[in-house]
């Protein structure tokens, strides 16, 4: 069954990294708050109307009924708030590479508060996988000429809110690891975390007038709302989903280091689209990150 839970996580990082490169230009459009509230409106309602169908309402505990609600503030609502305003100032690759950091922190959560046994080539994985994603922030003057490769406003913001997605990404899942492993069904428990997050975002777009309110949405194109709820679907309906099943059945270190590959796959999707290679630079920081996850992967 760790088998399953492996190429879940793997999943969950091919979703994200699709739902990435779809999400540029939306969030570019409206902003990272307006976007995620819209996106996550989509993504609560379809999984709502799926368990509803599928009759699997598999309602939580009571106790953990708390845990799920701070569990989607901190890991979707300040989470993704965070990683779309880094896509939205450095583009989808680097905002995914950054995002990458979740599984150093996720790797430290898992040894320090769960009592996960690794190994010493563990610890230099670790290593690997920071020194790639600091070479490609180096690197980062090296970028392609697409738009996706360009930097829209403060870089330094871009960064550091990338490093704040992945922070959370690690906090919200460490927060249910406990209640997944107990059984509980991870599509219902993505159906809670959503909604939580929806009513944040939603609060932040109606009460913070520079977003524009409700008024902000006029602009918004058949196509895009296309590329948002299909963005939504793989991103959280899909990849969310996926992640949960993945920590259901494997280790928390593990599952975390390999849905953190997003930003390798992200490589070969990116020059396809853009028809633009990527840099020398963005390959031997991508090497690394490879090279560190299979560090910890293997030798654990």
């Amino acid at each position: 069954m760790e088998l399953i839970g492996y190429f879940a996580a793997l999943g969950a990082a091919t979703c994200w990294a699709f739902g990435s490169m779809l999400s540029v230009g939306p969030v570019r459009q409206l902003g990272p708050i307006p976007f995620n509230a819209l996106r996550m409106l989509m993504v609560a309602s379809f999984l709502t109307l799926f368990l509803v169908v599928t009759n699997r309402w598999n309602m939580p505990a009571t106790e953990d009924l708390g845990t799920l609600f701070l569990s989607g503030f901190i890991g979707i609502f300040l989470g993704d708030t965070l990683l779309f305003t880094a896509v939205k100032i450095l583009g989808p690759r680097m905002a995914g590479l950054l995002f990458a950091c979740n599984a150093p922190i996720s790797f430290a959560f898992g040894a320090w508060l769960l009592g996960e046994q690794y190994v010493w080539l563990n610890v230099v994985g670790v290593i690997g996988v920071m020194g790639g994603v600091f070479l490609a922030i180096a690197g980062r003057s090296k970028a392609g000429g697409h738009q996706w490769e360009q930097t829209l406003g403060h870089s330094s913001l871009g960064i550091l809110a990338g490093f704040g997605a992945a922070f959370c990404q690690s906090m919200g899942t460490l927060l249910i690891y406990k209640i997944m492993k107990a059984g509980q069904d991870p599509i219902f428990a993505t159906m809670l975390r959503v909604w939580v997050a929806v009513i944040f975002l939603s609060l932040t777009v109606l009460s913070v007038k520079s977003l524009g309110g409700i008024g902000i949405y006029r602009q918004l194109t058949k196509r895009t709302v296309r590329q948002i709820f299909i963005s939504g679907f793989l991103g959280m309906g899909v990849g969310m989903s996926l992640l949960l099943w993945g920590v259901n059945l494997a280790s928390l270190g593990i599952v975390s280091i390999l849905s953190a590959t997003t930003p390798i796959i992200l490589l070969p999707l990116v020059w396809f689209f853009t028809k633009e290679r990527p840099s020398r630079t963005s390959f031997i920081a991508a090497a690394i990150v490879v090279v560190g996850t299979s560090l910890i992967f293997v030798a654990s």
